[in-house]
C-alpha cells in the first residue's frame, strides 16, 4: 500500500461517522455557483504565565523547605482507553507551568470552487518566574514524576493531544492542523480551481525563570541537603497508546526550565486541479534560566550534599505505543533549561 493511501486510511478513521459520532453521512455538497466557496478557519492562541514567585523558608534546627515534592501527573487505568474523535489533555502538578492544546480540522466538499485558508498561531511564554526554597534539608521537584500506564489511550483513534508536567517553569505545546479536501473533478464541461492553503506557526519561549535551592548550614546531626529535581522521572508503560491511530501528540516533562512542542500539519487534497500552500513553523527559545543548588555543612554536620537531576530517568516501556499507526509526535524530558520540538508537514494530492 502507498503511504499516500496509509495516511488517508487514518485520516478516514479519524473523520469517520464513528469517531465524531455523527451517526449520519453529512449532507451532499450544494451545485456549482458562479462564485467560488469560501473556507476560512483563522485562529490565535496566546498564552503568558509571567513574573510569579514560589518562596519557602522555614526556621532552624530540623525544620524543612519542600515544594513541589511527591507532586505526580498521572494517567493510568483505563483512562481514554477506546476513545475516540478530537481528545486534548493537560495534567500538570509542577509550578509555574503553561500547558496547550491547540486542534484545528477543516473539511470542504464541493463541487464548485473554493477559496479555502485555515491558519493557526499558537505562542507561549513562560519568564521571570522564581521559585527559592531555603532551610535545613531544601528541597523542590523531588519525587515529582509525570507517569503514563496500564492501558490509558489504548486502541484511542482520532487527533489525541496530551501534555503531561510535573516541572517547574516550563511550557508544553501541541499543535495540530488538519485540512481535507474532497472536491469534484471536471464535470459537465467545467473544471474545479481553487487555492487551498494552510499555515501553521507554532512559537514558544522560557526564559530568565529561577530556580534557587539553598540548604543554610546549623548543628543538627541530620544534614542539611540541597536537593531539586531528585528522582523525578518521566514514564509511559504499560500498554499505553497500544493500538492507538490517528494523530498522536504527546509531552511528557519532569525537567525545570523546559519547553517541549508538537507540530503536525496534514493537507489532503482529492481535486481534479487545484492550488494551494501548506506551511508551517516551529520556533522556540530557551535562555537565560537559572537553577542554583547549594548545601552548607558545617563541624557538626560533614554529611551536608548538594543534588540536581540525580536519578531522574525518561523511560518508555512495556508495550507502549505497540501496533501504533499514523502520526506520532512524542517528547519526554527529565532535563533542566531544555528544549524538545517535534514537526511533521504532510501533503497528499490525489
Amino acid at each position: 500500500m502507498k503511504k499516500s493511501a496509509i495516511l488517508i486510511s487514518a485520516l478516514a478513521l479519524a473523520f469517520s461517522g464513528a469517531a465524531f459520532a455523527w451517526g449520519n453521512p453529512p449532507p451532499p455538497p450544494p451545485p456549482p455557483s458562479s462564485h467560488p466557496a469560501k473556507a476560512n478557519s483563522d485562529v490565535v492562541k496566546v498564552g503568558v504565565v509571567h513574573g510569579n514567585s514560589v518562596s519557602a523558608t522555614s526556621g532552624n534546627g530540623l525544620n524543612n523547605s519542600e515544594t513541589n515534592v511527591g507532586s505526580d501527573a498521572t494517567i493510568n487505568g483505563q483512562a481514554f482507553e477506546n476513545a475516540t474523535g478530537v481528545v486534548s489533555a493537560n495534567q500538570n502538578s509542577g509550578a509555574n507551568g503553561l500547558l496547550q492544546n491547540q486542534t484545528q480540522v477543516q473539511v470542504n466538499a464541493v463541487s464548485g470552487d473554493i477559496d479555502a485558508k485555515m491558519k493557526s498561531e499558537d505562542l507561549g511564554l513562560v519568564h521571570g518566574n522564581w521559585i527559592g526554597v531555603s532551610t535545613y534539608g531544601a528541597q523542590t521537584n523531588y519525587d515529582g514524576n509525570a507517569y503514563l500506564g496500564d492501558n490509558a489511550f489504548a486502541n484511542a483513534a482520532g487527533i489525541i493531544s496530551l501534555n503531561q508536567n510535573s516541572g517547574a517553569n516550563s511550557l508544553l505545546d501541541n499543535q495540530t492542523s488538519v485540512q481535507v479536501n474532497e472536491l469534484s473533478p471536471c464535470a459537465d464541461g467545467k473544471c474545479f480551481t481553487g487555492k487551498v492553503d494552510l499555515v501553521s506557526l507554532l512559537g514558544g519561549a522560557v526564559l530568565g525563570n529561577t530556580v534557587d535551592v539553598h540548604a543554610d548550614p546549623g548543628y543538627n546531626y541530620y544534614g542539611q541537603n540541597g536537593l531539586t529535581n531528585y528522582n523525578a522521572n518521566a514514564t509511559i508503560n504499560g500498554n499505553t497508546f497500544s493500538g492507538a491511530s490517528g494523530i498522536i501528540s504527546a509531552n511528557q516533562n519532569s525537567g525545570a526550565n523546559s519547553l517541549l512542542q508538537n507540530q503536525t500539519n496534514v493537507q489532503v487534497s482529492q481535486v481534479g486541479s487545484s492550488s494551494g500552500n501548506a506551511f508551517g513553523a516551529l520556533g522556540g527559545v530557551v535562555a537565560g534560566n537559572a537553577l542554583q543548588v547549594s548545601a552548607t555543612g558545617n563541624p557538626c554536620n560533614p554529611c551536608a550534599f548538594t543534588q540536581a537531576n540525580y536519578a531522574a530517568n525518561a523511560t518508555i516501556g512495556g508495550n507502549a505505543f505497540q501496533n501504533a499507526a499514523g502520526v506520532i509526535a512524542l517528547n519526554q524530558n527529565t532535563g533542566a533549561n531544555s528544549m524538545l520540538q517535534n514537526q511533521t508537514s504532510i501533503q497528499v494530492n490525489n
